[in-house]
C-alpha cells in the first residue's frame, strides 16, 4: 500500500498578509497569501497574469506591523497554478535576515 502520509516537511501557517510580486520591471501583482512554509507559499491573486510554472520574479511579503525593516524579500519561482485561485511559490533567493524571521514567525 502506498504511503498517504502528507509529503510536506515543513510547517505550514495560514496567512493572509499582503504580497507583490514584480514580474519585471514594469508589471507588478498584487496578492494575498493564502499559507506559508520556510519554503514555499500559495498566493491567492484576482489578476490574470499570464504566468507559467518556473517563471521567476521578486517578491515582497509586508509584515504583520507593515515596517519596512521587518518585509520578506527575495526571488521565487510558480511551482503550480491553480487557476482561478492562484500559485503555489517556492522560494528560490531570500537574505539570511528574511529567512530567519520567517522562521520565527512560522514558529511562533
Amino acid at each position: 500500500m502506498a504511503n498517504t502520509s502528507n509529503r510536506r516537511r515543513a510547517n505550514r501557517i495560514k496567512s493572509s498578509l499582503p504580497i507583490e510580486l514584480q514580474i519585471d520591471q514594469q508589471i507588478t501583482v498584487q496578492g494575498r497569501l493564502k499559507d506559508i512554509t520556510v519554503k514555499s507559499a500559495f498566493v491567492l491573486m484576482k489578476s490574470s497574469v499570464y504566468m507559467e510554472v518556473n517563471d521567476e520574479f521578486r517578491f515582497y511579503i509586508r509584515s504583520v506591523t507593515n515596517a519596512e525593516d521587518e518585509a520578506l524579500t527575495g526571488i521565487a519561482r510558480v511551482s503550480r497554478i491553480a487557476p482561478g485561485e492562484g500559485i503555489a511559490i517556492y522560494f528560490t533567493d531570500m537574505d539570511t535576515s528574511a529567512t530567519n524571521r520567517l522562521a520565527e514567525m512560522l514558529n511562533s
